[in-house]
């Protein structure tokens, strides 16, 4: 029996991570992956859908091209060779983690593993043993009652990265970040999009203005969106994406008897299950389905296990959302905050139509939201705009550090550039403003 100081189950952004980390404090680390690592983010999420969007997007912005003074005639996108290029992307990242982990010194055990007992772990007919188990095994994509993914007509998110044809019409079900990431892609390739989701409205969480900028963009793109409405798949034509969310993936770990909440398994703030020694990290155990998430709580599980005493927060986790033009969100929307009962807050915004950069890039749509309360701590920044997804991350260093409001917009920015709007956003909540009326 091979014996190990931790292991890890589970090769995802938490897992690969946390046993990285063990092994950097000097632990003896298996790490025990079925498929390949990098899991649902590497391989069937983050990266393949940016990599294809950045294929969509050049080709919008190639159709404008006339705009710059460039002319582009024939211009056409290639499917299947988008698909391949994803592909290479992930198979060069994938290698790249691969070699992270032999050079420290992780044994990278292939199969599914299963937890007999508290320390004790089967592969095949191999048992392993350790001091202390991390949990990473992810989540798969939840699907409708009484309806399977058959790969052809109802198809989960993986199944529609690998598609090499575009279809003429594609129902998305469910209007979160999925759904939208898809709406972007194939609206861009010409399919007739329709989006259905059963609540008020798409993009939960997401501040209502910057909805109702997207809903307004979405129309332009000739993508329907239908809230308050169920999907009905007996009078449904074309292919039909069901993105309604993502379930913990629980096989393997009966034995353990882990305490659950909801769905997901139950973790204290040092990520410890209600098993001693044993540890659940990102889409398994996390309040967030958030790869960068994963990472933190990855490293934050590792380093309890071998003794030390972090605990992890859910404050100041920025996301990022890949839509045309992106969105960048950080800390409490508008809405609620005034739920709560806090009505004196301020609110300063900034559009991006008033900003040089985006005038000379041709990137006009948008703004810039900062919420803060009356002494001044930042409460929420909210993004719809070029590079939101890169600038969100200056507010989230502004908030983790406590940076006030006033500070925020007393911190000049280089011109010209986006994180100029920033700035004036702040200025905007202190009635300041140099480059719009307040």
């Amino acid at each position: 029996m091979d014996r190990f100081d931790i292991i890890v189950i589970g090769g995802g952004p938490g897992g690969y991570v946390a046993a990285i980390r063990a092994a950097q404090l000097g632990a003896k680390v298996a790490l025990i992956e079925k498929d390949k690592v990098g899991g649902t983010c590497l391989n069937r999420g983050c990266i393949p859908t940016k990599a294809i969007i950045a294929c969509t997007s050049l080709y919008e912005k190639m159709q404008k091209a006339e705009n710059f003074g460039v002319t582009c005639k024939d211009t056409a996108i290639d499917l299947p060779k988008v698909i391949d290029r994803k592909n290479r992307i992930i198979e060069k990242i994938v290698k790249g983690v691969e070699f992270l982990l032999e050079k420290n010194k992780v044994e990278i055990i292939r199969g599914e593993g299963k937890v007999e007992k508290l320390g004790l772990v089967k592969v095949g007919s191999h048992d392993f043993q350790s001091q202390a188990i991390i949990l990473a095994t992810g989540s798969s994509p939840a699907g409708l009652p009484g309806l399977s993914f058959d790969g052809r007509q109802f198809l989960s998110s993986d199944d529609l990265l690998d598609c090499r044809e575009v279809p003429d019409k594609l129902n998305i079900v469910g209007g979160g970040v999925i759904g939208l990431h898809f709406a972007q892609i194939y609206s861009a390739l010409g399919t007739e999009v329709t989006i259905y989701e059963a609540l008020p409205e798409i993009l939960p969480g997401i501040d209502e203005e910057i909805v109702g900028l997207v809903k307004r963009l979405l129309g332009r793109k000739k993508v329907k969106v239908l809230t308050n409405t169920r999907f009905d798949p007996a009078n449904s034509s074309g292919k039909t994406l069901i993105c309604i969310g993502r379930t913990p993936n629980l096989v393997g770990l009966e034995s353990l008897n882990l305490k659950m909440v909801g769905r997901s398994v139950a973790v204290n703030e040092k990520l410890e299950t209600s098993v001693p020694g044993v540890y659940a990290v990102g889409d398994l155990s996390s309040k967030k389905m958030l790869a960068h998430v994963a990472y933190e709580q990855g490293v934050i599980a590792a380093e309890n296990a071998l003794g030390k005493d972090r605990k992890f927060s859910y404050d100041f986790i920025p996301f990022g959302i890949y839509t045309h033009p992106e969105i960048g969100s950080v800390g409490l929307t508008e809405k609620d905050i005034r739920g709560s009962g806090d009505q004196d807050i301020r609110i300063g915004k900034f559009s991006f139509a008033a900003l040089g950069i985006a005038q000379a890039m041709s990137e006009v749509e948008g703004l810039i939201k900062v919420v803060s309360d009356k002494s001044g701590k930042i409460l929420g920044v909210h993004i719809l705009g070029p590079e939101a997804t890169s600038l969100i991350g200056i507010a989230a260093l502004a908030m983790k550090n406590n940076i006030s409001v006033e500070r925020l917009a007393e911190t000049f920015q280089a011109h010209p550039t986006y994180p100029e709007g920033l700035q004036e956003a702040a200025l905007s909540a202190l009635k300041a403003s140099l480059h719009a009326l307040n």
